[in-house]
């Protein structure tokens, strides 16, 4: 089943084009990555997705629905941006109880989405006095307690830390294999890749990539990764399974790049970057964005 449907979209301020023609479908179950450089239009896209902007033409559909008309869609639909917008001086309790009351869930279903996002000890704590990553986590929690069918996230983990990052995706992982589509912009091309099924990538208004990722990208092209990390000697026996090769401060696993990631941070190890510079570059010269 298609949850969003996207037909000849086109969106225009004034004289300028910002989308031409757009044109894809985001299937349920699935995470799509929306890659770009800086101007490219994803937010725009998401924007309109999300029925937050009209579109100048085409045709847009969300579970069956114009996105711009319909009014029941936002109970469906949760739309996460890079910045936290909650009320500073109520605790992390109160604005959960908030939403379990207006969706209509116990506490019992909401537990496991507060462990994954690791901010079950922060339930006592009033919004001004959390980190950012967590204001943002708990803005996620919040989100999501609805169970959407749809997320639209733009540049959800922007300005996080990488161990935070991954809560996130991990999170985002477990909602799409409970049913729900994941539609997540992106510049951070290799790790939103690697938890991705699907790829749109666009570049100055134009969808230059719509299409599985297992169909555009070699699978030992998707199982390469370099991770820079604080103890390469800890990590290394830690992740002797992916076969492990020390370059410098860093270590190049083959396989499953989460399982990897959770095995450090599960031991404290810190993990600076992960990148696979292969895997970038072709994506970035499949969109021209290079």
């Amino acid at each position: 089943m298609n949850v969003v449907e996207v037909e000849n979209l086109t969106k225009r301020y004034g004289d300028l084009e910002v989308l031409h023609k757009v044109s894809f479908v985001v299937e349920e179950k699935s995470i799509t990555a929306l890659l770009g450089p800086n101007g490219a239009g994803k937010s725009t896209l998401l924007k309109i997705i999300a029925g937050l902007i009209n579109r100048t033409s085409g045709k847009v559909s969300v579970l069956g629905e114009d996105p711009w008309k319909n009014e029941r869609l936002p109970r469906y639909v949760s739309v996460l941006l890079d910045k936290p917008y909650l009320p500073q001086y109520m605790t992390v309790w109160d604005i959960l109880k908030e939403g379990m009351r207006e969706f209509n869930v116990s506490y019992s279903d909401v537990e496991e989405l507060l462990h994954l996002l690791n901010i079950t000890s922060f339930l006592k704590s009033k919004i001004k006095d959390l980190s950012t990553g967590t204001k943002q986590k708990v803005q996620i929690a919040f989100s999501l307690l609805k169970k959407p069918k749809l997320i639209i996230a733009d540049e959800p983990t922007a300005n996080l830390d990488l161990s935070t990052r991954f809560e996130v995706y991990n999170t985002f992982i477990k909602m799409a294999s409970e049913g729900s589509a994941v539609i997540i912009a992106s510049h951070l091309a290799s790790e939103l890749i690697s938890i991705s099924t699907h790829l749109l990538g666009i570049n100055n208004g134009v969808l230059r990539v719509a299409d599985r990722i297992d169909r555009l990208i070699k699978r030992d092209m998707m199982e390469e990764f370099y991770i820079v990390v604080d103890n390469v000697v800890k990590a290394r026996e830690l992740l002797n399974k992916f076969n492990p090769i020390v370059m410098g401060n860093q270590i190049k696993i083959r396989g499953d790049l989460l399982s990897a990631v959770k095995i450090l941070l599960d031991e404290n190890i810190k993990i600076f970057s992960i990148r696979n510079s292969l895997l970038d570059k072709t994506v970035m010269s499949e969109l021209g964005w290079e």
